[in-house]
């Protein structure tokens, strides 16, 4: 290439030589003769488009010597000159000798869209003849245009010692762009016009990189973003370079997507260090979502939106995750509530994966709802129920053994028998594998009779509902009753009196040990001898045995009645206590009698008399008054007989 670039620029030189010879004659005597040859010297190869160009030109006067010469460079096709400052390109020379050779050097800028070839330089030389004469010259030389650009350009995702695989989605991922110009002469002012287009987007269109050396890459980098819906692949991207002054080449630019993304989203209740299980009706649980990148690429600027709906409820709809490393995994938090008709099992909740700036992926994921399984056992206390029992302790035990929390448990207690606790008690929350107890209180009242009666318990939690039924046998028990009550005629004031009373057992059951202790009032109370004061300790008290079913038995008390006591009936208790098999702590029943206090014969003349009636009214007059009343009549007659008698002798002694 170089020996052939030799021959054509020696061919040049003589053509220049032959094409740049001329005489001018002048008609006058004195003949002068103008004659110049002109030879370039290039320093370089030149090239379309190439700017500030120097080009030497060795002028040789083969004519008359020349005075006041001016030589100025012409623009024109393929060379423009420079932009010299206010004339500056004329190069003056006061005398230009005859045989003389000056050299001269104009800067050129060439045009763009020329192609190789020879072309033809022009200059102007002007000056005066010796004769007195002014002279202007259009002058041209031969100038190869040989040189040229070829650029090509490569990519490479980061940089070429550290590449990078990048994703459909990325953002401002560096682009190392390799150009390479292999054409001979160097490329200057060369800048890349970048233009987006699927599926690249450039965040500079105008990237300067200014030389080229021949044979040699020069790499720039400019950041750039890839379409999320592009696809895994290698695309080829149009670019256009821009050199020396308006010289442009296009080249396709061949860019590699070669890496993917994609997600497995799992959830669990609670965080990875400490997992929980989650059952209908919990409410503000922290629920976990794991995203594990299964792709080559690290996803940045990842965030999870959960659309809410049944069975969740959730006040919070997005969830900030971050960097998720290739192969790796990472997670984010919320918190959530469970609806309370939730059943159990594996709900699929609507995902969207976002992922740098604007990628996203739906996914569908897995959320379970886990089984809560309520089990009851009851007991009572005391385990055997007779009549009579009141406040009776009815114990449940309420296990959860599902796997998720039982949440707003309540119990409830229907049944015949009495339930004088609350009939509904509130447990709230059963974590897996836990027993609550509670109590509920019922009375077995004494008119029961004994058989089987169901109590009927109504277990409700979030998401489901169980009845219980438990079976209560109400045991038989000895009925003590007093079937006689026997005493003499009592009066207040009486003392001593003997009471004897038969109990009879009219139930089914012995009673045994019993135990009778007679109540006291003001007015009837036991007996106690002055000279044995501690009697009072045990006056009242008198052991029967046992009383099996039908059986009777006297006991005898000895009473006293107040002197202040009224006449009438007197209920008096009397309270017997027995043991029975099977019960936990002796029966207590009271049996009531009634004692009559008589009045006295003073009482019967008071309280008693003759009744008459004056008008509507009934009156008795108690015979103690009757009684008063005649004797009092007897002695108004014996006065009255007497002061009669003493008045009749005086009477007669005076006649």
């Amino acid at each position: 290439m170089n020996g052939r670039v030799t021959k054509l620029l020696s061919a040049i030189f003589v053509i220049s030589i032959l094409a740049t010879t001329f005489s001018i004659i002048p008609s006058q005597a004195v003949v002068s003769r103008l004659s110049f040859i002109t030879v370039p010297h290039l320093t370089q190869l030149i090239a379309p488009g190439m700017t500030e160009v120097p080009i030497t030109l060795s002028i040789t006067n083969l004519g008359s010597t020349v005075y006041n010469v001016n030589i100025t460079p012409l623009t024109k096709y393929p060379f423009e000159t420079f932009s010299y400052y206010e004339g500056t390109e004329n190069i003056s020379i006061p005398i230009f000798q005859q045989g003389e050779t000056i050299n001269v050097t104009f800067i050129y800028n060439v045009y763009p869209n020329v192609t190789d070839g020879i072309y033809k330089l022009y200059y102007e030389i002007s000056g005066t003849l010796p004769n007195g004469t002014n002279f202007t010259k259009e002058l041209s030389v031969d100038i190869p245009i040989l040189g040229y650009v070829s650029i090509s350009a490569s990519s490479v995702w980061g940089t070429i010692s550290s590449p990078l695989l990048v994703a459909p989605g990325e953002n401002n991922v560096p682009l190392s762009i390799i150009l390479i110009n292999s054409g001979n002469v160097i490329a200057n002012n060369v800048s890349l016009i970048l233009k987006n287009q699927f599926p690249i987007k450039f965040s500079q269109n105008v990237v300067k990189v200014g030389y080229l050396p021949i044979g040699q890459p020069v790499t720039v980098t400019v950041y750039s973003s890839i379409y999320p819906n592009a696809s895994e692949g290698t695309y080829s991207i149009p670019v256009e370079v821009k050199y020396f002054n308006g010289a442009t080449t296009v080249d396709n630019l061949t860019v590699a997507v070669n890496g993917y993304l994609n997600f497995s989203v799992t959830t669990i209740w609670g965080s990875p260090q400490s997992p929980i299980l989650v059952s209908a009706g919990e409410s503000q649980v922290p629920l976990t979502f794991l995203v594990k990148n299964l792709g080559d690429v690290s996803a940045l600027n990842v965030s999870l939106t959960i659309k809410s709906g049944y069975p969740l409820i959730s006040s919070q709809n997005s969830v900030y995750i971050g960097v998720v490393p290739a192969g790796e995994e990472n997670y984010g938090t919320i918190t959530v509530s469970v609806y309370p008709n939730a059943s159990p099992g594996v709900y699929y909740i609507p995902v969207t994966i976002k992922f740098f700036s604007n990628a996203s992926i739906k996914e569908l994921v897995p959320v379970e709802i886990y089984q809560v399984n309520i089990t009851v056992n009851t007991l009572t206390i005391p385990p055997q129920v007779f009549p009579g029992y009141y406040d009776v302790r009815v114990v449940l035990l309420v296990l959860n053994y599902g796997e998720g929390i039982a949440e707003n448990v309540s119990v409830s207690l229907s049944s015949t028998l009495p339930v004088v606790s609350p009939d509904e008690i509130e447990l709230g929350a059963i974590p897996s594998g836990k027993i609550i107890n509670t109590t509920f209180l019922i009375n077995v009242p004494n008119s029961t009779s004994p058989g089987y009666y169901y109590l009927n318990f109504t277990i409700k939690y979030d998401g489901g509902k169980i009845t219980k039924s438990y079976k209560l046998q109400v045991y038989p028990k000895a009925d003590l009753e007093i079937v006689g009550v026997y005493y003499p005629t009592i009066n207040p004031g009486s003392t001593k009196v003997p009471i004897t009373l038969t109990v009879k057992n009219v139930g089914n059951v012995t009673a045994q040990n019993v135990k009778a202790i007679l109540g006291s009032s003001d007015v009837i109370y036991p007996h106690v001898s002055s000279s044995n004061p501690l009697m009072g300790l045990t006056a009242s008290e008198a052991y029967l045995g046992d009383l099996k079913p039908g059986q009777e038995v006297n006991v005898t008390y000895v009473v006293d009645v107040s002197s202040g006591a009224q006449v009438g009936n007197y209920e008096v208790t009397l309270t017997l206590l027995w043991n029975q098999s099977g019960s936990l702590f002796p029966f207590i029943q009271n049996d009531r009698f009634t004692i009559h206090v008589s009045p006295t014969a003073f009482d019967n003349l008071v309280n008693e008399g003759v009744t008459f009636q004056v008008g509507t009214s009934q009156y008795t007059v108690g015979w103690l008054y009757v009684i008063i009343g005649v004797i009092i009549i007897i002695l108004v007659i014996v006065v009255a007989i007497r002061l009669s008698m003493r008045r009749k002798p005086n009477a007669g002694g005076g006649t």
